[in-house]
């Protein structure tokens, strides 16, 4: 399939017209630029780890009088044929939810407004029907943003290329630039591909790991999908000695822990725990214990919200803005940025917090500044950072009712992601195969929302004990599963425990003491990972996860309701090393060609091993 073209290309229109200067190349090859109605533009493209190409493009007023830019796109040629389109629908409890579609005129995604994944996942995928081979673009989303795959007629009419175009959300921009000022669009990642599977996604996370090396791959546990917002000091107590016992790493306090237990939330953007709240202002205690049982603590908030209520609303109004019916702050104020730097940083000394859940659940869908949220983004951007430059060491989880800022933008800044609200095992592993089609494996956290049942009807084998799961993310659906299920569901990324800890039986406490103590082991592993996806059916599901060289190769088999005696797995290796798993040794061509036969049964799992000899 046709790569890119050297030279650069936009769609890019202000009040005095489009964007019609020509590219030209400044440095051989690597940065292209023009001007034209005012305005210069500069693209510098790279390529990196994997074949995978890196495209930077900023937008400056170089006239003397403002300039307002109502389209700021990059945009990529391919020539004409025959092309369907890959887009991922993201929102509440049903993230990454992929589709392929026909291109017959126009295939376009858009992301919901301030948050930079609500609605639709910014990654878009050309396949090229009759070549076989496609192209994947992801966008690394600073602000309300457009993917879009178009038919468009050449010269003439008679005959078509095919343009994809990528930037700032076209609908509602009317971005104002003054002299001298400049925008820098959204970075575009993209590289060919040949599985339509996963878009070859394996390209994908050994770039990102190359240039964002992960510091941790940790397990931990969140008291939200346990109890919600109903938090009690002795509950949450007796839930830090078993997560002691399971060997976790991080104890995380969710909503709930500040202001008052008959209405918390009218007290959002006080960050205060108040003696009439959940904890009785003494989640002091809980951190003690948390350290003293050999963890690290951690809380949730919700930074940029605030209600009427609240004493810093009524005191400084002029810190919010007031958007869809709800306040929130205002980050690119000095003032209110500082007010909320030195509340979070304080609480972080306070609690001696190790670890922080950003949450983000504000929803304006249109700026009225028509910068499309670039301005509030940058500045929540720097927020963040600098909690972390302040902290060093602290983990940031990013979270926005689920998974609605979860994509490689918001990657740069958050250790991993809550995936979903919806924290299902069965279908959380759709949601986490999905998504790994858009980012690398350790960002995407897998919790577990468990407890074991006995004494129930004996199964063919003798046994009553079971592993029941939520699957609704409000234990109203539960389900049975094989805790071998279970474990291959948390492969690949962190994994987290949400639930009654105390309510699992001493054999399935057993066997989770084990499994985090393996991952804890191969934690390195994991933090360097990039996956694959082998088999994707409603009955079975193979992922595979090895370093980039392809030395040390893990699959994991999920298997629901299949209905043959067994599943031939054939894993991705080096066809020039030899490989030893289960005992046996052989070539990578061997192994590749052979498979690797996996015994069924219902809602269970394989796990294979592949290590280069």
């Amino acid at each position: 399939m046709e790569t890119m073209k050297p030279d650069a290309i936009w769609n890019i229109f202000t009040n005095l017209g489009p964007f019609e200067g020509a590219a030209r190349q400044t440095d051989g090859g690597g940065m292209a630029a023009a001007e034209s109605r005012g305005l210069r533009v500069e693209t510098v493209e790279t390529t990196g780890a994997a074949g995978v190409a890196r495209r930077r493009t900023v937008v400056r007023n170089v006239s003397d009088r403002p300039l307002t830019a109502t389209c700021l796109l990059d945009a990529f040629d391919f020539g004409g044929g025959d092309y369907e389109v890959y887009t991922q629908s993201n929102t509440w409890m049903y993230e990454s939810r992929g589709a392929w579609q026909p291109l017959h005129t126009d295939v376009a995604a858009h992301g919901g407004g301030m948050r930079t994944s609500l609605g639709a996942a910014p990654v878009l995928a050309l396949w090229n029907v009759q070549e076989h081979r496609g192209r994947v673009f992801h966008l690394m989303s600073d602000a309300a943003w457009e993917m879009r795959a178009s038919v468009v007629p050449g010269g003439g009419g008679e005959r078509t290329f095919v343009r994809i175009e990528t930037g700032m959300d076209p609908r509602h921009l009317h971005l104002l630039l003054q002299p001298g000022e400049e925008i820098a669009l959204p970075e575009v990642v993209s590289y060919d591909f040949t599985n339509k599977a996963d878009l070859d996604c394996h390209k994908l996370h050994e770039w990102w790991n190359a240039e964002h090396p992960s510091r941790r791959c940790p397990a931990f546990y969140n008291t939200w999908l346990c109890r919600f917002d109903k938090l009690d000091l002795g509950f949450v107590l007796k839930q830090v000695e078993v997560a002691k016992d399971l060997g976790l790493e991080y104890f995380v306090i969710d909503a709930g822990w500040f202001g008052h237990a008959a209405g918390w939330t009218v007290t959002r953007g006080d960050w205060k725990e108040l003696p009439d709240g959940r904890l009785g202002g003494r989640m002091s205690e809980i951190a003690a214990a948390v350290r003293g049982a050999g963890m690290k603590f951690g809380f949730w908030l919700e930074a940029e919200a605030a209600d009427d209520e609240a004493e810093i609303v009524r005191g400084h109004p002029e810190f919010f803005r007031v958007l869809s019916g709800r306040h929130y702050l205002d980050f690119t104020r000095d003032d209110a940025y500082e007010y909320l730097l030195e509340t979070v940083c304080g609480l972080i000394r306070q609690y001696g917090a190790s670890f922080i859940k950003f949450d983000f659940n504000c929803d304006p869908r249109v700026d009225p500044s028509g910068r499309d949220f670039a301005d509030y983004n940058a500045a929540y951007r720097r927020f963040v950072r600098k909690v972390r430059e302040r902290n060093p060491g602290i983990y940031l989880e990013g979270c926005a009712s689920g998974g609605l800022m979860m994509d490689l933008g918001w990657a740069r800044d958050f250790d991993s992601f809550w995936l979903s609200d919806n924290q299902g095992i069965v279908c959380g592993l759709r949601i986490a195969k999905e998504t790994m089609l858009r980012l690398p494996p350790h960002k995407v956290e897998r919790w577990l929302t468990v407890r074991s049942a006995e004494g129930l009807q004996p199964d063919y084998w003798g046994g009553d004990s079971r592993l029941l799961a939520s699957e609704d993310g409000g234990w109203r659906d539960l389900r049975s599963l094989a805790p071998e299920f279970v474990a291959a569901f948390v492969a690949g990324g962190p994994v987290g425990f949400s639930c009654d800890l105390t309510a699992l039986s001493d054999e399935h406490r057993d066997f989770f003491r084990r499994m985090v103590a393996q991952r804890k082991r191969d934690e390195a592993f994991w933090c360097r990972a990039v996956g694959r996806v082998l088999c994707d059916t409603p009955d079975v599901v193979a992922l595979q996860y090895s370093d980039a060289a392809l030395r040390d190769v893990r699959v994991v088999v999920a298997m629901a309701r299949p209905r043959q005696k067994c599943v031939t797995v054939r894993p991705v290796l080096d066809p020039a090393l030899d490989y030893g798993h289960a005992g046996r040794r052989g070539s990578g061509a061997s192994w590749m060609e052979r498979g690797v036969d996996v015994g069924t049964d219902r809602f269970t799992a394989a796990e294979l091993h592949f290590a280069a000899e």
